[in-house]
């Protein structure tokens, strides 16, 4: 049976002074220096949060609004923090780089920077991520050493893809704050963790945008690929990198991706998907629809969060619905 779900925790804060929106600044997000102005009537610092636990920590949303005039220094940022402005002006400064963005702008902060930043009647979207994602999977799919990944922007390559990664948010966003929401299964938490990380490398400047081609990754032995195999095949319920089935093969990342391309015409992780599709498979045979299983809370349990291409994909595989075989 697939792993059990985890509660999203959501949270609600409200300040109604300038001291007090510098504590939420300080216990939510990061240290930093405020430049205090006066306290007026109605202001207001409102932050509604969404954090799924996952295995690098966590990942977290929130609806910011904001009606005072505010400026602050932070320390630098150790995870992954992406503002998406509805509206009002956030004017942002990290090193030589500084902008002022606006309703439908997006900016991600470079990890290990101080920023420096003012804003005043801001109504934003925030997305929180574990660096640790978004350099495992630089290494899964560049080949560079995870500790190599920097961002060296905070501004979208083009404006497209910065639409598309506000978009990214927008949807982890509402994931996040709906009841019952399907990122409390881990498997799903942990694919949305990964698909906004790797959003945010195709969006923002990073150092996987300009890596050397290094060589190929050698001969890899049939026992490893064998190892690779029976460590999905055991672990299927929990969330999986290529780092970890690499791990335990005992060979590198990009010698285990070369290795499933060769001999199985796969990736390590569609071989993965693979193997949970035939768990939710087996699941839907011996289940009893009369006792309240559904198709939908199986496909979820193996990290499906979408039904309709959960189906798709079993009709491909097995040739019928997956509502056929649970009513049979």
């Amino acid at each position: 049976m697939a792993t059990s779900t985890v509660p999203v925790e959501r949270s609600m804060i409200v300040a109604r002074t300038m001291n007090e929106s510098a504590e939420v600044i300080r216990q939510v997000y990061i240290g930093h220096e405020p430049r205090l102005g006066r306290d007026h009537a109605g202001t207001e610092f409102r932050v509604v949060s969404a954090r799924a636990p996952v295995r690098a920590g966590s990942l977290g949303a929130d609806r910011v609004h904001v009606t005072v005039n505010f400026r602050t220094a932070t320390e630098p940022f150790d995870y992954l923090f992406a503002l998406s402005v509805v509206n009002g002006i956030f004017a942002v400064a990290i090193g030589d780089e500084a902008c002022r963005a606006g309703a439908g702008d997006v900016v991600l902060f470079p990890p290990g920077s101080p920023v420096a930043a003012q804003w005043a009647d801001l109504d934003a979207g925030i997305l929180r991520l574990p660096l640790s994602t978004a350099a495992d999977l630089a290494a899964e799919r560049f080949g560079i050493d995870a500790a190599d990944l920097r961002f060296e922007s905070m501004l979208p390559v083009t404006p497209r893809l910065g639409q598309y990664f506000r978009s990214v948010c927008a949807a982890v966003g509402r994931e996040l704050m709906a009841d019952e929401s399907a990122a409390a299964h881990p498997l799903i938490a942990e694919e949305m963790v990964r698909h906004a990380a790797a959003a945010a490398l195709a969006t923002f400047p990073n150092t996987t945008m300009t890596a050397a081609h290094v060589a190929g990754p050698g001969y890899v032995a049939p026992r490893a690929l064998r190892r690779a195999k029976a460590f999905i095949e055991a672990h299927a319920a929990a969330p999986l990198t290529v780092a970890e089935i690499a791990a335990a093969a005992g060979v590198g990342v990009r010698a285990m991706q070369y290795a499933f391309a060769r001999h199985l015409g796969t990736t390590p992780l569609a071989y993965l998907r693979r193997v949970r599709l035939e768990h939710a498979h087996r699941e839907l045979q011996a289940a009893d629809p009369t006792s309240g299983a559904t198709v939908a809370a199986i496909a979820a349990a193996w990290g499906f969060a979408k039904p309709s291409r959960f189906a798709a994909e079993y009709r491909e595989l097995y040739g019928r619905s997956p509502g056929r075989t649970l009513r049979t």
